[in-house]
């Protein structure tokens, strides 16, 4: 879903060509460190990238709550997650490192994956920091997490925390970088210094610390942008397709048609790798959610598939989402 009003974002910042320091075998791209030295260079690396960073980590306050986020264009677009915005088009505003606070609003974002998405509004050149490319995150990577938890504290600063990334699932990263309340919203960083999720859910639990992956963002950019809201509630009465699904470097693959369901009736097969509905290319399992959720029972689509390395297409009419 994200098409022009991405491209020009994505020409400025989110491919950036990583240097030969970047690419060689420092500490924090090992699995393990092995010494003493592996640690202090792994320190080092964070001292440096911090400066780097920190200016774009705002605190992100309404009238009925606060949370963190992180501005990603110079214009002075924020991501942060869904639970802080809590609806479209919401007077809110933020409060850079500094202290100074500046009016915002609301956009849009995905109660499914927890992804949200406000503007400043008065105009000016902010500090942001860079998002990373789709897939750059893998498992036992060091990352930092950079918060406001319990709210704006301009003597304590942003809170800095480190961990390895534990779990990356479907809409769902997770960490042993400890998050706390009040960090919901802000960013995530991996040691390239870039933006790969952003805090979502705490737990009590030191590994149990949940974020929002940075694909959840840029699958649904334009959607996000345009200050749509994607609720459950929206899921709960839009078309139903039927499809289990999970993601895979071929794309999003069927694990399972339901008995009964308009994807089971079409033909629909496990293995089948979903490429686009209506002519919409899709590339998540949150994309898919989002867009059969605008339709209404009985709608029909034009659901594009690969079985086998062929492309085919099929006419499918959505059905209603089973009650319990």
């Amino acid at each position: 879903m994200h098409k022009a009003s991405l491209a020009l974002l994505l020409a400025t910042f989110l491919f950036p060509i990583l240097s030969a320091e970047d690419k060689a075998d420092h500490a924090w791209n090992q699995i393990v460190p092995e010494n003493s030295d592996d640690l202090l260079e792994i320190q080092d690396r964070l001292q440096s990238l911090l400066p780097k960073v920190q200016g774009a980590v705002v605190s992100i306050e309404a009238s009925d709550g606060a949370g963190s986020g992180v501005i990603i264009s110079k214009d002075g677009l924020v991501l942060t997650a869904a639970h802080v915005i809590g609806t479209s088009n919401k007077k809110m505003s933020v409060r850079l490192p500094n202290g100074k606070r500046f009016p915002a609003i609301s956009l849009g974002g995905s109660e499914l994956s927890d992804a949200g998405m406000l503007k400043i509004t008065k105009a000016g050149s902010w500090p942001y920091a860079k998002m990373a490319p789709r897939g750059s995150a893998t498992l036992g990577d060091w990352c930092f997490g950079l918060g406001h938890p319990g709210g704006f504290d301009k003597e304590r600063g942003i809170v800095v925390r480190v961990g390895r990334v534990i779990g990356n699932k479907d809409e769902t990263m997770q960490t042993d970088s400890r998050l706390l309340g009040g960090d919901s919203g802000g960013p995530l960083f991996d040691f390239h210094g870039q933006v790969i999720a952003i805090h979502s859910r705490i737990s009590k639990q030191p590994d149990e610390n949940f974020h929002v992956p940075i694909e959840s963002f840029l699958a649904n950019w334009d959607f996000f942008q345009n200050s749509k809201l994607f609720t459950l509630a929206q899921m709960e009465e839009g078309g139903f397709l039927g499809l289990a699904c999970k993601e895979t470097p071929d794309g999003v693959k069927v694990i399972e048609a339901i008995e009964g369901s308009a994807a089971e009736k079409s033909g629909l097969k496990p293995n089948d790798v979903i490429l686009s509905v209506n002519g919409e290319k899709i590339d998540n399992r949150e994309e898919l959610t989002i867009l059969l959720a605008s339709k209404k029972p009985s709608d029909e689509i034009k659901l594009e598939y690969q079985r086998d390395g062929k492309s085919q297409s099929l006419k499918i009419k959505l059905g209603n989402r089973p009650r319990e």
